[in-house]
């Protein structure tokens, strides 16, 4: 019965979204109610979750106004269940119509105040009281021409622009990685980091230690060349560790350090933290952002007297996209440009270490397909290679690019030891050919090569994935171990 109410709930808050049904739990004062749902089991809500994924699908299709009067239907019937939150003693609901209906006096009960409403005729059985009624409803609006259960609002509503608000705080959120954020995808975002699949210390470490010491400083000419600087508390110049955001390579900011369990760590331990934004591949291709995050240790690194960093002890670190920007600067030869008038040009971009979350250490179509089995790419891949398609990535050109994008084809013996995090399982690759992005651009298929090779050429790193979880502490202590011992 529960879940009943839960459904219920669901497809208001739905009609109000889709529809322009205005739908909400309060009184004739428009006081809000007390909530229904407050001790629900944890299954009542997924179902309840769950319905209103089916449901918000199948009534975007409401946008089409001869449609109009099967919503209206549905409020009558969702109204009248005994435990539902909408029946006409608890809801105040309007219809705004841009053609006429066939169920005007249904439409006009609907406008009416609860308090002047004269009593809705029943119907027959499967009618408005029956839950069969109601399912069989929502079947038949999917049947008419629904896309997919968790689909995107339509671009130019408040519900789209505050995903889109969201996604750019937490590209981690946008499960599949297509750059699009569902509602699916942010409540299930949102409830892995209530109910603990983020973990403790993420949920209280996303709360800032403090203000930055230095705040949106500017290191390069792009206005997305901002960082961030957390200083260690120490009367000695500190190590310092460089992160950089996921989200793609066309989303996310600086700020999404401060959820990471090594933030808090790394200042407890004295090592101070920088925080970097780069530009987006909707600003620039590669190797736009690459050298965006070279330049941000670079500028670092000439603030080191100015801001107590030992300009020695630099390490970098990510996730996702950021973890393949930080192995790439791990692992490329230096950068800098001894003879350059830019006194940041002249600094070095080598780091003592790096501990990336998630990053590939290939960015070519031959490469997910040799080591995760996947032909089916996102569009955000060919985006960053200035591309639209896979025949663009193919040309001589852009092969070299990609080629210099890969961060293992930089691995040489000079290299800097790496601790790296992934998902999954080795053997869980290969996937199908058409498997989801979300199920393999994190795996750790993507990270073995480089372990491979780290081991070939007699270099340290340690790789960690869901079977061979990390100890607790690993990548503070592997920081500690080779920023702290001197």
């Amino acid at each position: 019965m529960n879940s009943f109410v839960n459904f219920d709930r669901a497809v208001a808050q739905v009609l109000d979204i889709n529809l322009g049904v205005g739908s909400s739990l309060c009184s004739d004062r428009g006081r809000p109610t007390k909530p229904l749902n407050a001790e629900l089991a944890e299954s009542a809500e997924e179902q309840g979750r769950l319905a209103f994924d089916s449901a918000r699908s199948a009534l975007c299709a409401f946008n089409a106004a001869p449609w109009l009067h099967l919503g209206e239907k549905l409020v009558a019937a969702i109204s009248d269940h005994p435990t539902s939150p909408t029946r006409p003693d608890r809801i105040r609901a309007r219809t705004y119509a841009r053609t006429d209906s066939p169920a005007r006096e249904r439409r006009e009960w609907l406008w009416s105040s609860p308090a002047n409403r004269p009593p809705l005729p029943r119907r027959a059985a499967g009618g408005q009281g029956s839950w069969f009624g109601r399912v069989a409803m929502v079947v038949a609006l999917l049947i008419g021409g629904v896309s997919s259960v968790g689909a995107a609002p339509p671009p130019d509503s408040a519900a789209a622009r505050k995903l889109q608000e969201r996604l750019r705080k937490f590209p981690e959120a946008d499960a599949n990685g297509d750059g699009v954020l569902t509602e699916q995808e942010a409540r299930a975002h949102q409830k892995s980091v209530k109910k603990g699949k983020a973990t403790k210390a993420e949920v209280t470490d996303a709360k800032p230690a403090g203000a930055p010491a230095f705040a949106d400083i500017s290191y390069g000419p792009h206005a997305r060349n901002v960082l961030d600087l957390w200083r260690a508390k120490s009367d000695r110049p500190t190590p310092v560790l460089v992160f950089f955001h996921g989200g793609s390579f066309k989303a996310g900011d600086k700020a999404n350090v401060l959820a990471r369990p090594i933030f808090e760590e790394c200042l407890k331990a004295g090592i101070s933290v920088v925080s970097a934004n780069y530009r987006f591949s909707t600003d620039a291709p590669f190797p736009a952002q690459m050298h965006d995050g070279a330049r941000a240790v670079q500028f670092v690194r000439s603030k080191a007297q100015e801001w107590n960093i030992d300009p020695a002890r630099f390490a970098v670190s990510g996730s996702s996209a950021g973890a393949t920007l930080a192995l790439w600067i791990a692992l490329h030869d230096d950068l800098a440009d001894a003879a350059s008038a830019d006194l940041v040009a002249r600094q070095s971009t080598r780091v003592v270490c790096a501990s990336p979350h998630n990053g590939t250490a290939g960015l070519d179509p031959d490469y997910f397909k040799r080591h995760a089995g996947v032909t089916k790419l996102g569009a955000a891949l060919y985006q960053l290679f200035g591309t639209t398609s896979a025949a663009e990535l193919n040309t001589p050109d852009k092969r070299a690019l990609v080629r210099e994008a890969a961060p293992l084809n930089h691995a040489t013996p000079n290299d800097p030891p790496l601790f790296l995090t992934y998902a999954g399982d080795p053997a869980e690759a290969p996937f199908k050919a058409d498997a989801a992005q979300n199920a393999w651009i994190h795996h750790v298929s993507l990270g073995m090569p480089l372990k491979t090779r780290y081991d070939q050429l007699g270099l340290e790193c340690v790789i960690y994935y869901k079977s061979k979880p990390p100890p607790a502490a690993a990548e503070i202590d592997f920081l500690r171990k080779h920023l702290l011992r001197w």
